[in-house]
């Protein structure tokens, strides 16, 4: 599921950097927007990958506690 995300993320982000090639050709504005086109794909990565985390650990305990095996 990550890998999808972070597909997704890509294909988003590589847009915006085609836009900012294509139409801003003055190099002292290009540079600051791409750098934050990549801490936005940073930053989106990051958060993808701590809610697939914390959704997984999630997912895991409430299916432990659900069919937990009694020791006797």
């Amino acid at each position: 599921m990550l890998y999808f995300a972070n597909m997704a993320i890509d294909a988003i982000q590589s847009g915006k950097t085609t836009w900012i090639n294509t139409f801003v050709k003055e190099e002292s504005v290009r540079q600051p927007l791409q750098k934050f086109v990549d801490a936005q794909t940073a930053f989106t990565k990051q958060i993808a990958h701590t809610l697939y985390d914390v959704s997984g650990s999630a997912t895991k305990a409430i299916v432990d506690k659900l069919f937990a095996k009694e020791v006797k």
